[in-house]
């Protein structure tokens, strides 16, 4: 469908697209296509077949892009190619508020619209949504892609400038009004003359580069609504000619959009094969930033939903939409966090090393499960306080965190969890937990005059879903098929070095002020806590440690050493007795939980 559509209820012409009337809200995908149940492919057999769309398959989707359509031909650029200063005002309607980056053939402004309420374009406030409405006529209070009443809150813009011309689509691109949550498309294109020269200028919602890779979860969230996007693209006349890599998303907040239309196609319709390459462009991407692989192959680490999105995407036709591909991510993810049933190996091992004489180290493990009409679902809270502050007064601060800790878990947690129907928000719960905490040893720092303190690493697991709290330099590991890798940050003197690349991540360990910690439990009335969450697969170990195993061996060797461990009890043993075998310069806590599903 390429043309608007008038709403059957006011008759206000609707864009391609739209799910929901701007005027008066009706649901309007009741009048579009429906849901069509996705046949599920057979892993074993798609996973064998080629791609033959006739499109260009994405061999590295890190290449850059190569435009197909951009006819324009550059201007000659201008030695007079200046930034306009603050307050500049642009196409008669933007308002420069801040120059944010500055080129010999390109300025970027934050920018904002001189105009007002209903007249300027506008920010969903379904924060699931957050599409950028446009100021489609002033009746316009619905947004028309979650439904959601509108308010006046504006969209962060910024403004392009070049000497060039910009690319011929981008115009046209603008002229469609585009507005839906995982897209932030342009939303103004002009040219302005500066004395004897030409500028041309784009105005897009502002968005962040994806300068790093994506964490699994990410993308995991991102991919059924990239998939949907894409299906409104195409349906608003817009593909791409198969070649995606991470240059067309921005990040708006943590969400993945469709941010950059250079030299994408702009037709009255896409053609179906169009789409499919478009589509399985999209796929590869995805696997791409997932396993770092071009070719599918089964992932022991997914799970048969996830591996037959894939098997199918990779397979000849493979989807006909995006629309179906983002139904088969929504199924996909919904069959990975339906509860199944989730066990946990866990082990923990606390050493005084071979220096000295008092451990100040403590531990908290507390198991709880149900196991209901043959489902397990436990519940688990990971503690690792690393007491400081001389003799004695080091042991009361850990011993002082586990045990406010641990009331907490017996009187608050564990009732909370066996109560049919309760709900409760974990993360936050540790959270509190921990400044609860704090309060008890900053209390009894402020009595007692003594410099005591700790610092603190826990976790809350709840089925195979993590929360993950720390304050100072120990640490939390993830440990699966794919290595090991640090969750936590330390909050260290040589951790801020490293950061700002005044030493390297080798000479941090040997550092004279590797012990200078700048965070810990009990400086303060208010502690600052960092915090985590992620999803656990099956096969997957948290590891949770003090210093005094960090700071003595590597975090290769602790991946060697907890690979080639037949338990999680003999790889704490055996992480112990490696530390102390290096020195054991210091009390030595480990906890490792490892995630088994069946």
């Amino acid at each position: 469908m390429s043309e608007g559509f008038p709403c059957p209820k006011c008759n206000t012409i609707n864009r391609p697209g739209a799910k929901f009337c701007p005027a008066c809200g009706l649901d309007m995908t009741v009048f579009e296509r429906k849901t069509v149940p996705l046949e599920q492919a057979n892993p074993n057999n798609a996973a064998t077949q080629q791609y033959e769309s006739g499109a260009t398959v994405m061999n590295n989707p890190n290449n850059e892009y190569e435009s197909r359509n951009h006819k324009t031909k550059p201007l000659e650029f201008s030695s007079n190619f200046d930034p306009r200063p603050s307050g500049a005002i642009f196409g008669d309607i933007y308002l420069s508020e801040q120059l944010i980056f500055t080129a010999e053939t390109q300025h970027r402004y934050v920018v904002r619209q001189l105009t007002d309420g209903n007249h300027r374009y506008r920010v969903c406030p379904n924060q699931d949504c957050t599409a950028v409405n446009p100021p489609a006529h002033d009746t316009a209070i619905y947004c028309t892609d979650c439904g959601t009443v509108l308010g006046t809150e504006p969209p962060n813009l910024v403004l392009v400038e070049t000497p060039t011309l910009l690319y011929e689509n981008i115009a046209m691109i603008a002229e469609k009004t585009l507005s839906h949550g995982r897209v932030r498309a342009p939303i103004a294109a002009f040219t302005e003359r500066l004395a004897s020269e030409e500028r041309y200028c784009m105005v897009t919602p502002q968005v962040q580069i994806i300068d790093t890779p994506p964490e699994a979860w990410q993308i995991l969230d991102w991919a059924e609504e990239l998939a949907y996007g894409l299906d409104y693209l195409h349906t608003n006349g817009i593909s791409f000619g198969a070649k995606l890599d991470a240059g067309r998303f921005g990040l708006d907040e943590d969400r993945a959009v469709w941010s950059n239309f250079d030299g994408c196609s702009l037709t009255p319709s896409v053609s179906e094969g169009e789409i499919q390459a478009d589509v399985s462009a999209l796929v590869a991407l995805l696997y791409f930033w997932l396993t770092g692989k071009s070719q599918f192959e089964h992932e022991p680490i997914f799970s048969e939903g996830l591996n037959s999105v894939f098997a199918l995407g990779y397979s000849s036709p493979g989807f006909s939409t995006g629309f179906e591909l983002g139904q088969a991510f929504e199924l996909a993810v919904e069959e990975m966090t339906t509860p199944k049933d989730v066990d946990y190996d866990s082990g923990r091992r606390t050493d005084v090393g071979m220096i000295r004489t008092l451990n100040e180290d403590s531990l908290l493990l507390v198991e709880s499960n149900r196991i209901i009409q043959s489902i397990s679902q436990p519940l688990g809270v990971y503690i690792i306080a690393d007491g400081m502050g001389g003799h004695s007064a080091g042991e009361i601060a850990s011993t002082t965190i586990v045990n406010a800790i641990a009331q907490k878990t017996y009187t608050e947690l564990l009732p909370a969890d066996m109560e049919t129907g309760a709900e409760t928000d974990n993360g936050q719960w540790l959270q509190e937990a921990v400044q609860a905490a704090n309060e008890s040893v900053f209390s009894i720092r402020k009595s007692t005059g003594s410099d005591l303190g700790s610092t603190l690493v826990a976790a809350l697991i709840e089925g195979n879903n993590a929360h993950i709290a720390n304050v100072g330099d120990s640490r939390a590991y993830l440990i699966n098929a794919k290595g090991i890798r640090q969750i936590t940050t330390d909050h260290s003197l040589v951790e801020r070095l490293v950061a700002t690349g005044q030493i390297t991540r080798e000479e941090a360990r040997y550092h004279h002020q590797r012990n200078v910690i700048y965070r810990t439990i009990g400086d303060k009335a208010i502690v600052d806590i960092d915090m985590n969450s992620l999803p656990l697969s099956h096969g997957d170990r948290l590891l949770l440690c003090s210093d005094g195993l960090s700071g003595m061996i590597t975090d290769e060797d602790i991946l060697r050493i907890v690979e080639k461990a037949p338990s999680t009890q003999a790889a704490c043993d055996a992480l112990v007795d490696a530390a102390n075998a290096a020195g054991g310069e210091d009390n030595i806590t480990v906890i490792i939980v490892e995630i088994i599903t069946s």
